[in-house]
């Protein structure tokens, strides 16, 4: 017969996500996950990748501009993806928001909200905010 573990009053809890009140929105709550090492790796690598001629584009003619902005964007997604581990409060089109409808159909204004969150939560470098 196995004995319960208890909790000794010394351990420290760790949460995997932190929870944010919308400020963009009152009643909606979203949680952002909190970053590890592996995380970090993995979503530099991703960043660097969308980004590659980002600062390249940005200098250029117009035409160019418009992939810019494009590449914001899909770091913008990137970092929704990546981070975003759930909403609460939130129907769009009458269906609980979810990552993937947030992205698809949501408010912007709130995924802007919402990734200036996880830019902070992660503790990004000045340089990783350049790039994204």
């Amino acid at each position: 017969m196995m004995k319960p573990t208890l909790l000794s009053p010394n351990e420290t809890r760790y949460s995997s996500v932190n929870w944010h009140s919308s400020q963009t929105f009152p009643g909606v709550r979203f949680s952002v996950k909190r970053m590890s090492l592996r995380q970090r790796v993995e979503l530099n690598q991703r960043i660097r990748e969308l980004t590659a001629n980002y600062d390249f584009l940005k200098a250029c003619d117009a035409v160019t501009q418009v992939e810019a902005a494009l590449s914001d964007l899909l770091v913008a997604r990137l970092y929704l993806e990546w981070g975003l581990d759930s909403v609460e409060g939130l129907l769009i089109d009458g269906q609980k928001a979810t990552v993937k409808l947030l992205i698809e159909s949501g408010p912007e204004s709130l995924a802007d909200e919402i990734v200036r969150s996880i830019q902070a939560d992660c503790g990004l470098t000045d340089d990783e905010r350049k790039n994204s």
